[in-house]
């Protein structure tokens, strides 16, 4: 009897903690250093293309709040006014934190779901491919004004090949990335984003596409990338 009243309490306790339902969504903010006031509003893009704000909030002592309803994940983005570059995020249901780092806005935090959670680590490991870019540019633009003075091929196609490695690692990451995460938003928008490619694989596509979870299928853009697919084998049966 005991242990079962135990694990009532302990259900209720983890039930309890949550601060939203289904289908509610909850945004903790931190955003240190940003005066009191301060209106940060969650925009998103609509069918049309053009950006719209769904809700907003003031900042109070450093931190924000914003409470509402979602139906599905789908991409937003933060703007906190004062600064220049949003903050992208996926609103979906559950408790999402957010770090504002006003002086390098790319280098906020979003966590909290596990939707956002996956965004921050994808983010990471992106920056630090494009980085390596910047670094490797810096560090050896003059080298390569130099050689292409002296029309020394040699050295223009090593450094030449030596950017195009780093840039494939990273595209390398992108592509992979679907496979390895069948349950994350971002495939979906890494699959949405192969159809733009030169090197586009229908038979890949299709197959990365269909190996991910059914509720991602179902989303927006699910929908879309299913239809498009089909629309592209429908015409090639015909050729």
């Amino acid at each position: 009897m005991k242990k079962i009243v135990l694990l009532l309490v302990l259900s209720l306790t983890i039930f309890g903690c949550s601060k939203v339902r289904k289908g509610e969504f909850l945004i903790t903010g931190k955003a240190k250093g940003i005066a009191d006031g301060i209106m940060v509003v969650i925009k998103k893009q609509n069918e049309f293309g053009v950006v719209v704000s769904v809700d907003s909030a003031k900042v109070k002592a450093g931190t924000f709040e914003i409470k509402g309803k979602v139906k599905e994940a789908s991409m937003h983005a933060l703007f906190v006014k004062g600064l220049q570059q949003p903050i992208p995020f996926i609103l979906e249901t559950g408790e999402i934190e957010v770090k504002v780092d006003k002086d390098s806005i790319w280098k906020s935090e979003i966590g909290g779901t596990n939707n956002n959670e996956e965004f921050q680590k994808f983010n990471v490991k992106l920056n630090t491919f494009q980085k390596k870019l910047v670094d490797f540019q810096n560090k050896n633009i003059q080298k390569l004004m130099d050689a292409q003075k002296k029309n020394d091929n040699v050295t223009v196609e090593k450094l030449k090949k030596q950017y195009t490695d780093i840039q494939k690692g990273m595209d390398d990451y992108m592509a992979v990335y679907p496979e390895q995460n069948s349950e994350s938003y971002i495939s979906l928008l890494l699959i949405q984003n192969m159809f733009n490619s030169p090197k586009f694989d229908l038979a890949k596509v299709n197959k990365t596409f269909s190996s991910l979870d059914s509720e991602l299928k179902e989303t927006k853009i699910g929908k879309e990338i299913g239809l498009k697919l089909k629309t592209i084998q429908n015409t090639q049966k015909k050729k």
